[in-house]
This record gives C-alpha cells, structure tokens and sequence, in this order.
C-alpha cells in the first residue's frame, strides 16, 4: 500500500469506532461492537493502541482492527454471526473448536457462530474483519443447508484471491470516499450485496450448487490438512514426507494428487506461502520503518541459501528483496 494506505492501521480512519490506550476500555468497548471477551497484553504495555474504524452497511459491518502491541484475545463462544477476517499485516494465531492455525497477509480465516476461539495477535496486526449475522449469510449464499466454510483459506486459490482483492479494494474505496457513497443508501445496499454473494466464492467446490465434483475427490480432505499444515508451519523448511504424515497420504499419493489439483507439488507449494510471507514482512518493515534486513526475514520463513531466495522472490515478484524493504 501507498500514500494515504502506507499504515494500514489507519484504513477506514473516517469511520472511528474506538481510539483507547486502555486495555480495559478496549474490552468493555469492542466487546460491545463483536463479542465480548477476554483481552490480555502480551507485548509493551506502553505501545497499546487500540483502534477500531467501522462502517455498517445495511446488515453487514466491515471493520479494520489493531492494538499496537501483541495481545490475546479470548471470546470464548462467541456470538451468532460469522467473523471473515482479513490480515493486513502481522500475523495471528487461532484456536477454534479444536483447530488451529497462523493467518497473515497470505491466509484468512473465517470464524463460525457460537465457536469457542482463542487468538493471539502480533503487535504490527491489523486486520480487516467482514462481520455477517448467520441469518443474512444463510439467505444469501446460493446453495441450501448451513454454510460451509474452511477455517483458513489461502491467497494461493484464485476463488479466494479475487474475493480478498474485492474486500480490499472496497475497503480503500470507502476509506477515500466513504461520506459520498454512504450518502446513497441503495449504493451501501449493493455494496453489501456484491460482499454477500462474494462468499460463495470461499465454499468448497462441493458445497456449490451445480459445481464440478473435482478429480482426487476422495483425497479432498487429504489434500486440504496437507494445505492446513502447510500454512501452519508456513516459518518452516518442510519435507515432503512431513506433510503427507500429516494428510494420512504416502509421499507418491500426495505429489499426485497434488499436481493434479495446484498444477504444482506440493513443496513448491510450500516455499510459494512461504515466499508470500517473506514478501508481506518486508512490506510491513518498510511500511512502518521497522529495522530489519533482508537475511533475518529469509531465515525466518526457511531460506538459508540467500541467492536462491532472492532469486525466487524476484521472479514472483518482479523485484528483489532489498528494493521491496527500500519501499520501492
């Protein structure tokens, strides 16, 4: 993000929900707007800076969220409404209803109603949230029963980068010229209506109505623990052989099925997150001026040759390491 989006913090500023540097108000208040909940400082207690920025359509909210400084956050069972949440920077991990998982700039998350979730945020987290009441999103969606969402998603499916990309470029669009288009309740109205239908794109392919049912269908929820573990260890060098231990698939079953479905194996899938994660650090160091260099986010996310990291960064990127820490 650029100029007035270089922080991405301060999106949605128009709309302030909360500004608290007190760890007890910030409860008591984003309790009232989402759930209430338990919130403890895990970081510097003098960098606690809560912002909350919220523009309620008709039915649906969409919120950017931080605290400035690495907290835990535990709503227990939280309330009827589904919670999409979208990092913007930093990162965040998640319990919910047994599961686990790590989202940053590369991974989303959707949390159920009534789920009990506990997350732990890093102190450069910002987030935007899409919150939707369980009756709205059951009468829109297209197929019939509940809705079926996977705990996280990734950038890497195209379903959920275009969807990603809409929330994104909505949310920039209403942080420049929100006052105009809220002036026009029938503009907000579509607004949330495109947000809606949208989410259909996050189904599996198999809850879609008139969807393909996919080849490799019987190793489907194979192939999405190899994803969960993948995005999950996303700071690790990982093995062929760890991630098929954890699909409950051999390795040659794995790379098959694998190829088949991304058109990649799976470990070039891997250093594809990983590179995505690396990408978003170097953004956000440069975004907020935060020292680091380049050799410190290779190493953390598994890269330990520095030539063969720079030179896949730049052929996903367009740009080496160093030009995207410069800002360029």
């Amino acid at each position: 993000m650029t100029g007035a989006h270089a922080d991405p913090r301060h999106l949605l500023d128009n709309f302030p929900l909360i500004r608290s540097r007190s760890a007890d108000e910030a409860r008591e208040l984003v309790g009232r707007a989402l759930s209430p909940h338990r919130l403890d400082l895990r970081g510097a207690e003098s960098a606690f800076e809560a912002r909350h920025n919220q523009i309620r359509l008709n039915q649906v909210s969409l919120n950017v969220l931080s605290y400035g400084t690495e907290v835990e956050i535990d709503p227990g069972e939280r309330g009827d409404f589904y919670l999409i949440q979208l990092p913007l920077q930093g990162r965040a991990h998640l319990r919910c209803d047994g599961q686990e998982a790590w989202v940053d700039a590369t991974v989303l998350s959707v949390l159920h109603p009534h789920a009990r979730t506990c997350m732990q945020w890093s102190g450069d987290c910002s987030m935007v949230m899409l919150q939707v009441p369980s009756s709205v999103l059951r009468g829109r969606l297209q197929h019939s029963g509940e809705p079926q969402f996977r705990f996280t998603q990734s950038r890497q499916d195209p379903a959920v980068a275009a969807w990603w990309q809409a929330v994104a470029d909505m949310t920039r669009n209403l942080h420049d010229h929100g006052q105009q288009w809220l002036r026009h309740p029938a503009a907000y109205a579509a607004m949330e209506s495109f947000l809606l239908t949208g989410l259909d794109l996050l189904q599996p392919e198999r809850a879609r109505a008139g969807g393909p049912v996919p080849a490799d269908s019987g190793n489907m929820g194979r192939l999405q623990r190899a994803l969960d573990f993948i995005h999950a260890h996303a700071c690790e060098s990982l093995t062929l052989d760890a991630i098929a231990k954890a699909a409950c698939l051999s390795p040659r079953t794995l790379e098959a099925s694998f190829r088949r479905r991304y058109e990649q194996s799976p470990l070039a899938y891997a250093r594809e997150v990983r590179l995505e994660h690396a990408h978003a650090a170097l953004r956000g160091a440069a975004a907020q001026g935060r020292p680091t260099s380049v050799t410190d986010v290779a190493l953390q996310y598994g890269f330990i040759h520095m030539g063969r990291f720079s030179a896949y960064y730049k052929q996903r990127f367009g740009c080496s390491p160093s030009a995207t820490l410069r800002g360029l």
